[in-house]
């Protein structure tokens, strides 16, 4: 089962942005996730459009099941 982790950003235009990472590691907290996105908006690190992020909106884990055909 593969497993992304999303990471939603509202942008000083009122849009949104997602980040995806794959292979989030085991046990991750909330807590861990909006310490890094505090971090990444403050170093502008998360653009889109021409506009930086301005707060985490949301962060979820997406786990996905893949069955090949026979």
């Amino acid at each position: 089962m593969a497993k992304t982790l999303k990471m939603v950003f509202t942008l000083k235009d009122l849009k949104t942005t997602t980040l995806s990472i794959a292979d989030p590691k085991d046990g991750l907290t909330k807590a861990e996730v909006t310490s890094a996105a505090d971090e990444m908006i403050a170093k502008d690190f998360i653009r889109s459009g021409g506009f930086g992020a301005t707060a985490l909106k949301d962060a979820y884990i997406q786990s996905e099941d893949r069955i090949e055909l026979a």
